[in-house]
């Protein structure tokens, strides 16, 4: 999966699009383009009405599908697919689903005898 590593946000976490938006357009610490205002305006909008959404999603309700050459902030190289995490094929899930119920099984019979040792240990106990 795609990491990056931003300075400049707040407690650790990387600064919001609209930000990165603005720091990279900025001319005398200012936009000058109107298209760059406008949509400036449009990004810092939709962050601050739902901050709990992706920036990918962000980005496309706001400039449009991503193409795999170009992401809009973050630049060339980057795919799209590095934001939305990758996608794993039927058989590496359902391989994942398998081991996942078997350790679920070994851990459910792990408990089952530990539930038995520790009533037998108390039953020893209130003999005592």
């Amino acid at each position: 999966m795609f990491d990056f590593d931003v300075n400049g946000g707040k407690n650790g976490n990387p600064p919001d699009l609209a930000t990165i938006f603005f720091e990279t357009r900025k001319k005398d610490n200012k936009l000058v383009e109107p298209e760059a205002i406008e949509k400036h305006a449009q990004l810092e909008e939709m962050v601050q009405a739902d901050p709990s959404v992706p920036t990918r999603e962000i980005v496309e309700k706001c400039c449009e599908t991503q193409t795999c050459s170009h992401i809009f902030g973050f630049g060339g190289g980057v795919k799209a697919k590095d934001l939305k995490g990758g996608t794993s094929s039927k058989a590496e899930l359902l391989y994942a689903l398998r081991s996942t119920r078997e350790d679920i099984k070994s851990l459910n019979e792990e408990n089952k005898s530990l539930n038995e040792e520790n009533k037998s240990l108390t039953k020893r106990l209130s003999t005592l």
